[in-house]
């Protein structure tokens, strides 16, 4: 290995903790406020925009979102449900059968409380608060769903084919419709920029989990917990995005106990601040693609050439999308010579004579038949690759498998080892 390949791999290694001197290392408690703090800001000024039971259709994802690293290979419907006083209806509409969308609810503390694929026929999912005393309606539900939470977060996603391709996707999602069966609860938010008051918000609408408990109370009792140090802590998370410690979405988004949770508050605080509102690894698994095999971090100054198969061992579909490396945002058309291009997937792309398909990273199109994704000239990007209903034919075959077997980075970026999502 050579000296700056070295050095490339110690700095990704250490950056997140030589940062800091030992004694201002965030407590477990300090992560999960953290963690809870970033989800329930955000949910807070969902509610102060959209009120609740109402759905949000939010535009496509471009250069200047404030949500990093955003999925490219769908758009969304987004709605906070209140279930406090009677049970919430969500019914969603038939989809051709080669589209996919799913319905994903996320817990005051951002985990996953549920996320299916919607049937292709629609129906309607039925969803009550767990223990409560009102009547349920009885009817043909896609399913009844028990929830923890007063408020739980709705995230309905739809595929579309091509990126700002938001025709048929775009009247999908605005065909969804919310009927709560009870009047809405009476609510009040707490002022965003009281750490205390949000987080404390956060543990008063939900249950909660045991595994979770103690550091929730930790840091409430925590008076301290102030905006400055969550900024510190915040700053500790970020840095740990060059660490090393999270390549792909294995256990963050899966509630607590989960088979895949491995119950790590760095690796749970750090993917809520890099992926909001994202998947657990069983529905969809993100990888990501940093550096070449041999350790030097992707430029646009020097093209890269990924080949892999067509055909992927998933239910649904998969995609690679790219981001720069400073915003971590899609590329600004502008800085690409015009060009649009953020996404390549199986749904638009098509396989070789020995079915694979060639994606060339380059600031210049190739134009040697190969799918091109632009990038700037002398500026860091990095790419994910999404499966999503990953089988389990997938482990061994992922990108990160294509691309650092064999290499110095392989036990850097180590591939989840197993899929059996049971779709």
């Amino acid at each position: 290995m050579n000296k700056t390949m070295m050095s490339i791999l110690i700095g990704s290694l250490t950056i997140g903790t030589l940062a800091h001197a030992e004694n201002t290392i965030p407590t477990d408690a300090e992560l999960t406020g953290q963690r809870v703090y970033h989800h329930m800001d955000n949910m807070v000024g969902f509610m102060e925009k959209n009120g609740v039971n109402n759905f949000e259709f939010p535009g496509l994802a471009d250069h200047t979102w404030d949500v990093i690293t955003p999925a490219l290979d769908h758009i969304y419907a987004k709605a906070m449900l209140d279930v406090t006083n009677g049970p919430v209806e969500v019914t969603v509409p038939p989809r051709d059968a080669g589209r996919y969308a799913s319905f994903h609810l996320i817990d005051a503390e951002h985990f996953a409380a549920y996320h299916e694929v919607t049937p292709a026929e629609g129906g309607t999912y039925l969803l009550v608060r767990s223990g409560a005393d009102y009547d349920i309606p009885e009817g043909k539900y896609i399913d009844t769903i028990d929830v923890n939470d007063d408020l739980i977060f709705a995230f309905i996603r739809v595929q579309t084919f091509e990126y700002r391709d938001n025709g048929v996707a775009d009247e999908w999602r605005k065909q969804l419709v919310i009927d709560n069966k009870a009047p809405i609860s009476d609510i009040a938010l707490p002022d965003r920029q009281n750490v205390q008051s949000v987080i404390q918000f956060a543990d008063q609408i939900s249950d909660g989990w045991p595994q979770t408990h103690d550091n929730m109370q930790t840091i409430i009792a925590d008076k301290a917990f102030d905006q400055t140090r969550l900024s510190d802590v915040r700053e500790y998370v970020h840095n740990l995005g060059s660490s090393g410690l999270v390549v792909n979405n294995l256990s963050g988004f899966e509630h607590p106990g989960h088979a895949d949770d491995l119950g790590d508050e760095k690796r749970r605080s750090l993917l809520t601040h890099l992926g909001h509102l994202g998947f657990p690894a069983e529905h969809a698994y993100y990888e990501m693609i940093p550096m070449t095999p041999e350790g030097q971090k992707l430029n646009g100054s020097e093209d890269f050439v990924l080949t892999m198969p067509h055909q992927q061992a998933v239910g649904k579909f998969w995609s690679i999308t790219r981001y720069s490396d400073e915003t971590r945002l899609p590329l600004d058309p502008a800085t690409i010579k015009g060009s649009d291009r953020q996404v390549w997937a199986g749904g638009n792309t098509t396989p070789d004579s020995n079915g694979n398909i060639t994606i060339t990273f380059s600031s210049d199109d190739p134009q040697n038949g190969t799918y091109w994704m632009p990038v700037v000239d002398g500026e860091d990007y990095y790419f994910i690759a999404r499966y999503y209903l990953p089988q389990e034919g997938l482990a061994g075959n992922t990108v990160q498998n294509i691309i650092y077997k064999g290499s110095p980075l392989e036990t850097l970026m180590t591939p989840k080892a197993t899929f059996n999502y049971g779709n």
